[in-house]
């Protein structure tokens, strides 16, 4: 069984099983990667990335989920967490999305034989800068990231800041539309990667998009 099908079963298990004991409220962990995605699709890598752990700032890097109301006011739901850190769940959702679309394999996962050491080698490091949700409004997520080609390519950079509607007031419908933000997130990185590996000028997503 491959590292990523086990990883799925796992999150499949944990989330299927409650938490908590006594009077205390049960804990309910939520996560970024879906238990149903699929997998990676097979075939030959036709390009390498090393995707930098991504940088997430220290708010964020607590295991309890964070909402937002409309006056801004930030409550942080105690027994509402995050099954992984926000910042390897998304790390994930990338690089499942970059081998699905741009063929592209994450060195950091897989190691590099050396029928493919002569594949392109590009270099990927995110910054995530907002991760909110308010419930039954809008989640948010805003990241910049660079591209540069190894070892001495340009470096190239793109920002955006993606809204993914909240069709609920719970932590499940929150978790839900930035999973889905996350995962708009890593198409717009997967694009800009293409048009460097084809030559072209890094394109910039209009943030709104």
């Amino acid at each position: 069984m491959t590292r990523n099908c086990t990883r799925r079963l796992l999150l499949a298990l944990c989330l299927a099983l409650p938490a908590g004991c006594g009077t205390s409220p049960p804990t309910h962990y939520h996560a970024l990667l879906r238990p149903d995605d699929a997998l990676p699709a097979s075939g030959q890598a036709r390009m390498l990335v090393e995707i930098l752990p991504i940088a997430v700032p220290e708010a964020l890097t607590r295991s309890n989920l964070v909402l937002t109301d409309e006056a801004g006011q930030v409550t942080v739901m105690e027994a509402e967490r995050w099954l992984s850190p926000i910042g390897d769940e998304l790390r994930q959702i990338l690089a499942d999305s970059l081998w699905k679309t741009a063929r592209a394999s994450d060195t950091y996962q897989a190691p590099v034989s050396g029928s493919v050491v002569t594949l392109p080698l590009y270099r990927l490091a995110v910054r995530l800068d907002r991760f909110e949700a308010v419930p039954d409004r809008a989640a948010v997520v805003d990241a910049s990231w660079t591209l540069r080609r190894l070892p001495g390519g340009a470096v190239q950079g793109c920002r955006w800041a993606g809204r993914q509607p909240v069709d609920g007031r719970d932590a499940a419908s929150a978790t839900a539309a930035l999973s889905a933000a996350s995962r708009r997130l890593a198409d717009r990185i997967g694009d800009s990667l293409r048009h460097v590996a084809a030559g072209q000028e890094l394109p910039c997503p209009d943030e709104s998009q």
